[in-house]
């Protein structure tokens, strides 16, 4: 039985989010360590996770909140959203994992009324583009009536130019379904009608040369995202200009988006980095990058207006910073020249010593962080700052103010997250300390990972559960590698 299914019925007045419910899944890019980090960054002062308080607009079931409440057990954090089953399964597994530091209430964001108490951190992903207009004014108004002095708030949005694609696929199979109403019927014909799309543009180029390449981006999706985002009633997209307009209205201010990387005019052919370098207005030349990408999604942070920022980071808002990264390396004998490769198309060419050793340090820690600060003597750490900077920057590495505390081996009594632990009690797929996805597919070392609450050593687990000690260790090597056991530090 699937986590979220416990006990919750739907009522007869739900609403399609209550019929269809998104599945539960974790947001790294809106963790309160990467908005720390980037709040940072920028010159802000955040306040730290580990005592922050946060607000989620449109939680869902609280698949994103509900591991964070697990791993910070010292912050507050509160999930709204006007669909009634949704929030009732968010209540039941905060209940069942014993998180009494997260509440759910099923509420509009026109109609929330905030606690005194202001929130360090609000997030808003996947809201904005699709809710009608009165509702994107009250959730900027929301956000700076709510927001602590250095707060930030997170906000993601169907972008222009990349948009219309999305936006003249929606259009096309508006004309195809018609009059169809039926839920499962919508989703079904839209599916056929994506599939002749897709063959058209595989049989002849001329063929649905734009439509198609729009259906091959949403065909294998789940049906909770092609109904509520491919099909909504409801999704604008906005010119990051025009949003960033919007938010200065409401006393609000660009900190910077979600993922470093994606603000970096290194990005472009060396032909058209000096162009836009040139561009000394951060948002301008934003805009530009969004042009020549034809960006279609944008995750962006703000903070209230009139705080001074750092509009270009420097090296030395990484000190007391922690860094991690899942890097493999190659090295050519012949030029001592190491290859760094990342997560999708990260990488990193040098020669440079300095670079190579601390780059794997890092590699050889992984999944745990390394602190800055220990990766080299005194003299070299500001030369460090700047490599992992420019690294972060490349997307080859992340940066954190409050870092994962994930065991590289398993410690003496092997400890996972309650939340964790429920999810494996009750499905496949379980929510790693970093707060990504972990596929679990073996059943025996899932059946494992329910029993470690840390009460117990090894030869306990050996005995109650029956493993030999060779089994035992591979199995908890497994959970280690995958980043789902916590270390004694946490």
């Amino acid at each position: 039985m699937d986590l979220y299914d416990r006990g919750v019925a739907s009522g007869g007045d739900a609403s399609s989010y209550d019929v269809l419910l998104y599945p539960p899944r974790p947001f790294p890019q809106t963790h309160p360590d990467r908005l720390a980090t980037l709040g940072t960054l920028f010159g802000l002062t955040p306040t730290p996770p580990a005592s922050c308080r946060v607000l989620e607009l449109g939680c869902g079931v609280g698949g994103n909140l509900l591991p964070m409440a697990a791993l910070l057990p010292d912050a507050r954090f509160v999930g709204i959203d006007n669909a009634a089953v949704p929030i009732a399964r968010a209540r039941a597994v905060a209940e069942r994992a014993g998180l009494a530091n997260v509440s759910f209430h099923q509420i509009g964001i026109e109609d929330y009324e905030p606690p005194a108490e202001a929130f360090d951190y609000v997030i808003a992903h996947g809201v904005y583009s699709w809710v009608p207009e009165p509702v994107r004014e009250a959730l900027l108004t929301l956000c700076a009536r709510v927001l602590s002095s250095d707060g930030v708030a997170y906000i993601s949005y169907n972008a222009l130019p990349g948009g219309r694609l999305r936006q003249m696929l929606r259009e096309a199979l508006a004309i195809h379904l018609g009059e169809i109403e039926e839920l499962g019927e919508r989703i079904s014909s839209a599916r056929r009608f994506l599939a002749l799309l897709v063959a058209a543009g595989e049989s002849d180029d001329d063929l649905a040369p734009t439509l198609a390449r729009a259906a091959r981006e949403v065909i294998d999706r789940d049906d909770a995202f092609l109904f509520h985002d491919v099909l909504a009633d409801v999704n604008e997209p906005f010119y990051f200009v025009d949003f960033l307009e919007r938010a200065r209205a409401h006393g609000l201010q660009y900190v910077s988006e979600a993922q470093f990387s994606e603000m970096q005019v290194a990005v472009l052919p060396p032909s058209l980095q000096s162009t836009l370098q040139q561009i000394e207005d951060p948002v301008r030349r934003d805009q530009y990058l969004d042009l020549l990408k034809e960006r279609r999604f944008r995750q962006t942070l703000l903070s209230h207006g009139g705080l001074a920022l750092d509009r270009e980071p420097q090296p030395e808002r990484l000190s007391g910073m922690a860094v991690s990264a899942a890097l493999r390396w190659t090295t050519d004998e012949r030029s001592a020249r190491v290859t760094f490769l990342g997560p999708g198309t990260a990488h990193l060419v040098t020669d440079h010593p300095l670079a190579v050793r601390t780059l794997q340090a890092i590699g050889r820690s992984w999944p745990s962080p390394c602190w800055i600060a220990d990766l080299g003597a005194e003299r070299e750490l500001p030369a460090i700052r700047d490599i992992l900077l420019r690294c972060y920057a490349a997307n080859l590495v992340r940066l954190h103010v409050h870092p994962p505390l994930v065991s590289t081996s398993p410690p003496d009594r092997p400890r996972m997250s309650p939340f964790a632990r429920l999810e494996a009690a009750d499905g496949t797929l379980l929510t790693t300390v970093r707060h990504t996805h972990h596929e679990l597919d073996d059943d025996v070392v899932r059946r494992l990972a329910t029993m470690l609450d840390g009460t117990r050593d090894r030869a306990a687990l050996r005995q109650d559960f029956g493993l030999p000690e060779a089994d035992l260790a591979a199995a908890l090597s497994r959970l280690a590698g995958a980043g789902l056991l916590l270390s004694d530090e946490s």
